[in-house]
């Protein structure tokens, strides 16, 4: 039988030859849509191999060139599916060989790929694990699009709890991490549109262990700052802060649950940054109209996020198979349109917002990010 990938797959079984295997298409028979369609299915193995390879160590075994047979008897690996490997590595250009047939990790990748017990933290090495975990709860495609996520197995970072003290130390060290890591140049774009010297006090929400607060406070002479969190976070933010007096008496940590925790007044500018995207509008409605009460008069709310275009456009391809993640790790996660978000902000009592595309991305990755500015008018 044919295998499903296979570009002769949709062929009559009379097509075999004599040895089984299907006889080759003529040049240019392709259906229309085909080549696309299995350039779509290899992604896949792609995936797969870069998964598997680190999972192995492989890159950390081909730091200098290595013979193949020294590589497969380091790793214990059969000499048939170690060579498939090592093939596809090379293919793929995870691997360099050299003109006496060694293989090399390429030092471009090398820092990401090859293990070291004193290595810098680094987002896309972190990703590698972490993928793995969300495509492992995305087996059943099709089910996971069916339950709404109800059906996801994926547990790491297991962030999202009813009651917020639960969320264990390790899981918020984990994701504060990973925040932190990609929290500077985010912060360095949003300074440079938005004027934060415009206000005397900033609470931001969903603040993690405060980095995108602190940050904007030492950058802004004469705000004074808070931020508000899981009491996991707020620990570790609060630790940090104690080895800068001088920023630790201009920002306050506060610990709690944003569903539950009442807003605090006299913060003339409130600000949620990556984290509104993680509820849906039952959720977050309650909230825009919470923050909207604890606002003084013309005192203005910041959403910073990633956003979807308000038509669907090839540009934001990254955003729409990004989602697909948010199916794995929660039932809540969604990206929004910059009109989602005002419908949101008008329901709640806002009137004055302005969508704000920033000069440039934070990353290269990292496209489509959008403040939206929302003022409290009187009353």
């Amino acid at each position: 039988m044919n295998e499903p990938n296979d570009v002769n797959a949709v062929n009559d079984a009379s097509d075999a030859d004599e040895t089984g295997e299907p006889a080759p298409r003529p040049s240019g028979g392709e259906a229309p849509g085909e080549a696309h369609l299995l350039g779509l299915l290899d992604g896949f193995i792609k995936t797969k191999v870069l998964i598997g390879a680190y999972k192995l160590d492989l890159f950390t075994a081909c730091r200098t060139p290595r013979s193949r047979a020294d590589l497969l008897a380091q790793l214990a690996l059969p000499e048939r599916s170690g060579t498939i490997l090592l093939n596809a590595c090379v293919a793929l250009d995870l691997l360099h060989e050299t003109p006496e047939g060694h293989l090399q990790v390429p030092p471009a990748l090398a820092p990401f790929l090859v293990r070291e017990a004193d290595a810098p933290f680094r987002t896309t090495t972190y990703l590698l694990d972490y993928y793995d975990e969300v495509f492992r709860a995305m087996v059943d495609i099709d089910e996971l699009i069916r339950s709404d996520g109800a059906s996801s197995s994926f547990k790491l970072r297991d962030y999202f709890k009813d009651d917020v003290s639960e969320v264990r130390d390790e899981d918020a060290a984990e994701y504060s991490t990973y925040m932190e890591a990609t929290m500077g140049k985010i912060v360095e774009v949003v300074l440079t549109s938005y004027p934060f010297a415009e206000h005397r006090r900033i609470l931001d929400l969903c603040g993690n262990t405060g980095t995108f607060c602190a940050s904007v406070v030492a950058a802004t002479p004469g705000l004074q700052g808070a931020f508000l969190d899981v009491p996991a976070c707020v620990e570790l933010g609060a630790k940090a802060l104690a080895a800068d007096p001088e920023l630790a008496a201009r920002v306050t940590p506060i610990a709690g649950d944003l569903f539950k925790t009442p807003i605090p007044p006299d913060y003339d500018l409130i600000t949620m940054c990556r984290s509104a995207m993680d509820w849906g509008d039952a959720k977050m409605g309650p909230v825009y109209a919470a923050i909207h009460s604890a606002l003084p008069e013309n005192g203005r709310f910041l959403i910073i996020e990633r956003m979807l275009p308000e038509t669907n456009t090839p540009e934001a391809l990254a955003l729409y198979l990004r989602s697909f993640y948010f199916l794995a790790k929660s039932q809540t996660t969604r990206y929004r349109r910059p009109s989602e978000h005002v419908a949101l902000l008008e329901a709640a009592g806002f009137r004055d917002v302005e969508i704000i595309t920033p000069p440039r991305a934070p990353y290269q990755l990292f496209q489509s990010m959008r403040l939206i500015v929302a003022r409290r008018g009187p009353g």
